[in-house]
């Protein structure tokens, strides 16, 4: 394993974080693409990146070949794990995870190596993965297989901030695993940390975005707190932004796969050690709650009767200009304006019509609405309410 470019590496999971990895990879060295999802398969053999961060052009220059059958991990000398770690429940649901471990384990053979970059609490890479891959395939890990973990960057939408342009954190079980991951991603990032053990690099992840998970939320509160004070937020943050160190944040709907997920993979953690996390746990209630106090001041603008009241929503992906939709709390508050009889309409140039269809029953506008046409336009992306020409 020692010539780099004569490796076979194998990606398990071809979404968000997965085919970036594939296609960086795939300018070095031999891969494969897997994943259970075999629309997704059969999509990206005919170069179609249903996401939307790569072109046919992109894909078909890849020259990886994709796959959903198990048997085609044979052979591969590099496995990455790359697969969704949701919560239910908000607890941790690690089952794709150790579904891939399980997948992995089956095919591993003694000079391989196993890299996770799934977001995971402290210890999951050391106490729940490595176990299934010893048992699985009867090697010992250390000694006849290398282990590694690599928390994803994966920015969806930011190509400023694409995978070949930011550092990487890596970490190994040992020194060995340590130094291959680091020669490995270091053919496909500019600059490599090297974690001093594999829990420092899982913390890492989680610290990352429960950090801002913890500032929107205190935004979240001033905003409310402002509008009250009849204090305009956007003002009071073109003030504080004067300060040399001030953190720019601003308030909004948290959505997507990290932000409003990592924190309850600490805080389950955490309990395993008798210790709380109030500030964390507060925070995110106070984000899931943001969307009713969103709900609410837009009901205070609208006058009754509401059944008369028209209301645009600026944007159904978690973020704007992005066609991601995960965990996007746009539909809940559609949902409780029109339990109240406000006709809402929802415009998203960058979601595909078939896909709010499909996920969540809604009809989005095909072309730029007329402004005149409602009476708020609001925005799930600052909380932002502006009236519109029937006001």
């Amino acid at each position: 394993m020692d010539k780099l470019t004569k490796l076979k590496i194998a990606v398990l999971g071809c979404g968000y974080v997965g085919l970036p990895l594939i296609i960086e990879l795939s300018k070095h060295f031999s891969v494969l693409g897997f994943d259970i999802d075999q629309s997704r398969i059969k999509e990206l053999r005919s170069f179609i990146d249903r996401n939307g961060d790569y072109s046919a052009k992109e894909v078909r220059e890849a020259e990886a070949v994709f796959s959903f059958d198990k048997q085609k991990l044979k052979g591969f000398d590099v496995f990455i794990v790359a697969v969704p770690t949701p919560v239910l429940n908000d607890r941790p649901d690690l089952s794709c995870l150790i579904d891939a471990a399980q997948t992995v384990s089956s095919s591993l053979s003694p000079g391989n190596c196993v890299i996770f970059e799934s977001t995971v609490s402290p210890g999951c890479t050391r106490n729940v993965c490595l176990p299934i891959l010893e048992k699985g395939s009867g090697l010992k890990a250390g000694k006849d297989f290398l282990l590694a973990y690599s928390p994803e960057r994966i920015n969806p939408g930011d190509q400023s901030h694409a995978l070949s342009k930011v550092a990487k954190v890596v970490s190994g079980l040992d020194d060995k695993s340590l130094k291959f991951v680091s020669r490995l991603y270091e053919k496909i990032v500019p600059s490599i940390h090297e974690a001093e053990s594999l829990e420092v690099a899982e913390a890492s992840k989680l610290l990352e975005n429960i950090q801002r998970d913890v500032n929107i939320a205190l935004l979240n509160e001033l905003l409310f707190c402002f509008d009250e004070m009849g204090i305009p937020m956007d003002s009071v943050l073109k003030s504080a932004s004067t300060k040399w160190n001030f953190n720019n944040y601003h308030p909004g709907l948290v959505g997507g796969h990290c932000v409003p997920v990592d924190p309850y993979y600490l805080i389950d953690e955490a309990r395993k050690f008798s210790a709380n996390l109030p500030l964390i746990a507060q925070a995110r209630k106070t984000n899931e709650e943001a969307v009713a106090n969103f709900y609410r001041k837009i009901l205070n603008k609208l006058k009754r009767p509401y059944a008369s009241s028209y209301v645009l929503i600026n944007g159904l992906s978690f973020k704007p200009e992005v066609p991601d939709i995960r965990n996007t709390q746009v539909p809940s508050l559609k949902s409780m304006l029109e339990q109240n009889g406000v006709k809402v309409d929802i415009y998203d140039p960058n979601v595909k019509p078939e896909v709010a269809k499909n996920s969540f029953g809604i009809e989005l506008l095909k072309k730029l609405p007329v402004f005149d046409n409602y009476h708020l336009i609001v925005s799930p992306y600052d909380l932002s309410i502006k009236k519109g020409g029937r006001f």
